[in-house]
């Protein structure tokens, strides 16, 4: 017993910081993630790029709107015309 109490600090001593440090990282990705991340950037891109043309274009499409219900506003509704875009 003797023996295990006199190996034991320098055990924790050098063991803790040796299992602290970091090893070689292996950065393989492969291809499945690769392709992974190749399509979620590009969703991501399409989901962008939609929205930014829905924020700049609505100006246009809500004087749109309203030129055609200020050109319709006297006329009876007879069902003939298409519906007005929703909001």
């Amino acid at each position: 017993m003797k023996q295990r109490a006199e190996w034991l600090p320098w055990a924790i001593m050098i063991g803790v910081p040796l299992a602290l440090t970091p090893g070689n990282a292996a950065a393989y990705i492969g291809p499945g993630g690769g392709l992974t991340l190749l399509s979620t950037a590009l969703a991501m891109l399409a989901a962008f790029s939609v929205s930014a043309m829905v924020v700049l274009t609505w100006p246009l499409r809500a004087i749109r709107r309203w030129l055609r219900r200020r050109r319709n506003k006297g006329k009876a509704d007879d069902g003939d015309r298409p519906p007005i875009d929703p909001p």
